[in-house]
């Protein structure tokens, strides 16, 4: 299993290889505001947040972020807990993603 929380270059360089399938953590008017292109959007503090994860293919491997990294923490030690193969979470999330120049989508 590989699980990590990871810098935004490293991010930047998976989410590059189109293997991995991108969440975003945050509320919907999060979301509107800034995010990373072609995402998934599952808001953390839904009440099926847990429920809809668990809904994903735990064969496939997933990028996940938010807005510092809390959420995205979170979201990767339960996907842990629930079998998952392998996902990385963006350490400082999409505020450190914005600090590296990196774009985002408005």
């Amino acid at each position: 299993m590989k699980i990590d929380n990871i810098d935004p270059h490293r991010f930047k360089a998976l989410l590059e290889t189109g293997e991995y399938e991108l969440i975003d953590v945050r509320t919907k008017q999060e979301y509107d505001k800034a995010r990373l292109d072609d995402c998934l959007l599952i808001d953390a503090y839904d009440s099926e947040f847990q429920e809809n994860i668990n809904k994903l293919d735990k064969e496939k491997k997933f990028l996940i972020y938010c807005r510092s990294g809390s959420r995205s923490m979170m979201t990767l030690q339960l996907m842990q807990m629930c079998g998952f193969k392998e996902a990385y979470d963006l350490k400082g999330g999409i505020l450190s993603w914005s600090r590296q120049g990196f774009e985002v989508k408005k």
